[in-house]
Parts: C-alpha cells; sequence; structure tokens
C-alpha cells in the first residue's frame, strides 16, 4: 500500500475530506488509514459495541461511517481503521479499574496528561476486540492498532502494578498474548490486521523490552507489521549520521536495512517454518528540528 492518514475530524468534513481526496487523484496513493478509535480514546462514528456505548466513547465526526467507506472503495482505495490501543484517557477515566495507577492511587498519565489503560488485563483486550468487530462490519479491510504496547516515559516506572492481574507475564509476554488474541478473533472474520511499532526497538533489546514490543515476535503474529520509522526520534550517531533528522532518506534506508536483516535471523533460525508479517513503514512528513 501507499497511503495517507486521516483524522477524524477531517475524515468528518465533506469539503476537506474531498480536498484530500482529489488531490490524491492521479498519485500513487491507494490507501487511506482512519483514526476509527483515536488518541483521546473516542470513537469517531456511531458504534453498537456494548462497552463504547456503556462509556459514552463515541465522538460522531462521521455520521455515516459506511456510506463513507463504500465511496473510498468506489475509487478503488483500501481502508484501514486505526484503533489506538493502550493510550485510552476516555476509557481509563470511565472505568479506572481497569486503567494504570500510582502508588496513591491516582492515574497514571504520561507528559501529555493523557491516562493508560492496563495492558495486563484481559478486559481491556476484549474491549479493542469489540472496536475491531466493529470496524469489520462498517466495511473496513483491514484493523491497524497502534499503542500496542506499555508506557515508555520515565514516570511509567512509578506505575504500581496488581500481582494478581500480571500472572506472573513479563510486559513483551503480554503484548504478544494480546496481539496473538486479536489476530486470531479478527483475522478468522476476514480482517487483515496490523500493527504500529516504534522503529527505535528493531535489534534493540533494551527498547523492546522497555515497552513490550518484540519487533521478530510480533511478525509472527500479525498481518502487517509497521515500524515508525521517524528520523526525529533517531539521536545523533544512528546509521552513521551525524543528524538523522536532517538526512530522512538514509535514515529510513538503514532501518529497513537493519529490519531485513533481524527478520531474516529470525526465519533462518525458525528453519523458515514460522509465517512473517510484511514490513509496512510509517513515514514521517516533518521535522522536529527547530533551526
Amino acid at each position: 500500500v501507499r497511503g495517507i492518514y486521516i483524522s477524524g475530524p477531517m475524515a468528518g468534513s465533506t469539503e476537506l475530506f474531498q480536498n484530500i481526496l482529489d488531490s490524491a487523484a492521479g498519485t500513487e496513493i491507494n490507501t487511506v488509514v482512519i483514526d476509527f478509535k483515536d488518541d483521546q480514546g473516542r470513537i469517531t462514528c456511531p458504534v453498537d459495541s456494548p462497552v463504547a456505548s456503556e462509556i459514552g466513547a463515541c465522538r460522531p465526526y462521521v455520521q455515516d461511517m459506511k456510506e463513507l467507506i463504500a465511496s473510498l472503495k468506489e475509487r478503488g482505495l483500501y481502508v484501514i481503521a486505526r484503533v489506538v490501543a493502550f493510550r485510552d484517557p476516555w476509557l481509563a477515566e470511565k472505568k479506572p479499574e481497569w486503567s494504570l495507577h500510582l502508588a496513591d492511587g491516582s492515574l497514571y498519565r504520561d507528559r501529555q496528561g493523557m491516562a493508560w489503560v492496563d495492558p495486563y488485563r484481559h478486559e481491556v483486550w476484549d474491549y479493542l476486540l469489540e472496536v475491531g468487530n466493529e470496524a469489520k462490519e462498517l466495511g473496513f479491510d483491514e484493523v491497524q492498532f497502534d499503542y500496542l504496547r506499555f508506557p515508555n516515559e520515565a514516570s511509567a516506572g512509578q506505575v504500581v502494578y496488581d500481582d494478581a492481574v500480571i500472572r506472573g507475564r513479563s510486559k513483551t509476554d503480554t503484548i504478544l498474548e494480546c496481539a496473538n488474541y486479536l489476530y486470531e478473533n479478527l483475522a478468522s472474520q476476514g480482517l487483515f490486521v496490523s500493527a504500529d511499532v516504534f522503529g527505535t526497538i528493531i535489534g534493540s533489546g533494551v527498547d523492546s523490552s522497555a515497552v513490550g514490543q518484540d519487533y521478530t515476535e510480533m511478525a509472527k503474529i500479525l498481518d502487517y507489521i509497521c515500524p515508525m520509522i521517524y528520523p526525529s526520534h533517531y539521536s545523533s550517531g544512528n546509521f552513521g549520521l551525524e543528524h538523522p533528522d536532517m538526512e530522512p532518506y538514509k535514515t529510513i534506508f538503514g532501518a529497513l536495512q537493519k529490519s531485513g536483516k533481524v527478520l531474516l535471523d529470525a526465519s533462518r533460525a525458525d528453519n523458515h517454518e514460522s509465517r512473517q508479517a510484511i514490513v509496512r513503514p510509517w513515514l514521517q512528513d516533518l521535522s522536529l528540528i527547530h533551526i
């Protein structure tokens, strides 16, 4: 695919969305990724999910998603639902018993003030599955999970987990188990399933264990794995570059070379017996360097 990301408000604005589609016509773009469950934990169209209805999660920027998707498919576009997983301030505040907490009992929040739900809790997995099922009913071709990980900020070290919920599992064990649970239940219905992962976890055991994303193991579960290869996230010296953010081509090329190597090595170690996701990188169309 060669796609473009569309936020909920943008998808709900007929004129703006039409302008994007008109601009894409005649280019190589053949895919749109639409926010279905966004960074605020809000679902961007009406759905019939029990938990979403209970907590009032819907913020319907798009009133008729089924009709919108049908119109996109008439244009020959492949349509992906972006579903933000564990960074969900709406669910966290509506169901604090499913959330991450600090020692004083308050909700854990990242530096942007966003509360997170607990990746160890199967109830949260079931909610994500509900959302994925709704995406299937509306006509999406694929569900792509974002933030399918633990929080990575230093403050996350202050989170107090419940041993009875953890049941001895590591962060990596948990994310893999969740990914497999979602894949098996959604793929069986004909949906393609993918997940976004940090580009920096490729070949890095430290980064991987911190967030629970194991690149090669997740690739054995999913249809597509989508490393977020954002040049602004790579420090000086990566891929032999003084400022990776200022050389996006070389940074992306270096990251994908490393991806190819670690996946090939993993495949050989398994004697080529395990399935392997297609790598579909997210590319960053901005710079965070201020000159």
